[in-house]
């Protein structure tokens, strides 16, 4: 039998880590404007990235989540889900929700991923800035999607959990792009925004085409984008398709060749 000092122990595990979440949520309500999905879900990542959660850890249930942070079942769900999407966590029908260590490579969620140069794990979003706006110029994106009278364009520069660096420009037609104007841009931190794309757009994406070069950044792409410095990167361009064959959007992405290896 387990003695009463670990028992006790056990006991209070649940209670210190909603005292800890229920802080970072609060600290995270302070500082930005958003919704309580976001908040619950930039409340979980940052506690991952300061040790409170790791990996291979367990969350507690929905339910008792929800107790926790005092916000709703269906707040809480959508959370995970987007968590789930980006691959920080992993969850299981009768598992329940646990902190990834690592990650199946499935299409619903990835056509390509970035892999670790040390571990060959996967390397996943710890951090992301964004920027959108409408824009009426072409550029490269035309190729891909077609002479339109403006796009949207999301920009995102991102680190990875072992600080990796990436840069990547999403362009959506402005005939498919209808409302992402009025989007608050903190709901797009730490989100997959493949899925959320196709569920606010009421987009069904059925195929994509990737092309992949090595090229070296200007210092004037090096500063802007704040990548690692004037080297090498891969640059990703990818083009997803709805089930009409009609470009939905076109994404660029630039990271250091000598940080990751590239899987398809």
């Amino acid at each position: 039998m387990p003695s009463v000092e670990v028992a006790k122990k056990a006991d209070e595990t649940p209670v210190l880590l909603g005292n800890a979440l229920m802080r970072e949520l609060q600290e995270v309500l302070a500082k930005k404007s958003c919704t309580k999905r976001t908040a619950v879900r930039l409340t979980i990542s940052n506690s991952m990235k300061t040790g409170v959660l790791k990996p291979g850890d367990y969350l507690p249930s929905e339910k008792a989540l929800a107790e926790m942070l005092n916000v709703s079942l269906g707040t809480v769900q959508v959370a995970l889900g987007q968590l789930q999407d980006i691959g920080l966590l992993q969850r299981r029908r009768g598992d329940g929700t646990c902190v990834a260590d690592a990650e199946p490579f499935t299409d619903d969620i990835w056509h390509f991923r970035f892999l670790s140069r040390v571990n060959n794990t996967p390397l996943r979003m710890t951090e992301t800035r964004l920027k959108m706006r409408r824009i009426s110029s072409t550029g490269y994106w035309s190729e891909f999607l077609g002479i339109e009278d403006s796009y949207f364009r999301i920009t995102r520069k991102v680190r990875m959990q072992d600080g990796t660096r990436a840069a990547a420009q999403m362009y959506i037609p402005n005939s498919l792009s209808d409302g992402l104007s009025d989007i608050n841009v903190k709901e797009l931190e730490l989100v997959n925004i493949r899925p959320f794309l196709e569920t606010r757009l009421n987009l069904r994406i059925t195929d994509r085409s990737t092309r992949v070069s090595m090229v070296t950044p200007s210092n004037a792409e090096v500063a802007k984008w704040e990548l690692a410095d004037q080297q090498p990167h891969y640059e990703i361009n990818s083009t997803a398709f709805t089930d009409k064959k009609k470009p939905a959007y076109h994404q660029r992405i630039l990271v250091a060749v000598s940080d990751c290896n590239l899987e398809f």
